[in-house]
Order: structure tokens, then C-alpha cells, then sequence
């Protein structure tokens, strides 16, 4: 159960990956997915393939 667990979380990585390099390609990477504001480089150095401002994930001003 724990190895299909670790495989399920690689492949969503793998996939939000894959999705970070497709928003590259047409040019709405760094920018969120939710409010369109551009996404700190701080927290693209920490998570590249992230969509969304801490803010957001957090639950704050402009959450989902």
C-alpha cells in the first residue's frame, strides 16, 4: 500500500511537471492559474511546477 502510495505521488509530480513545461511552450508560466498574477521567483526556485500563489493555496485573498 505504502509503494502504490509513493508511485501515485510520483506520477502527479511527473504530470505537474509535464504541465509546468507545456505552460512554458505557450507562455503563461510563473503566472497563476487562479488570479493571473505573476508567482514569486522565490517559490518558483522552491516548486517550478507550482500554479498558484501561497496565498491562494493557503487559502487566502483569491482561493479557489
Amino acid at each position: 500500500e505504502r509503494d502504490l502510495t509513493l508511485s501515485a505521488q510520483a506520477l502527479a509530480q511527473v504530470e505537474a511537471i509535464d504541465a509546468a513545461l507545456k505552460r512554458m511552450e505557450i507562455g503563461e508560466y510563473g503566472y497563476s492559474a487562479y488570479s493571473g498574477l505573476p508567482i514569486p521567483r522565490e517559490r518558483l526556485k522552491a516548486l517550478p511546477w507550482t500554479t498558484e500563489l501561497v496565498t491562494e493555496r493557503a487559502g487566502g485573498l483569491g482561493s479557489r
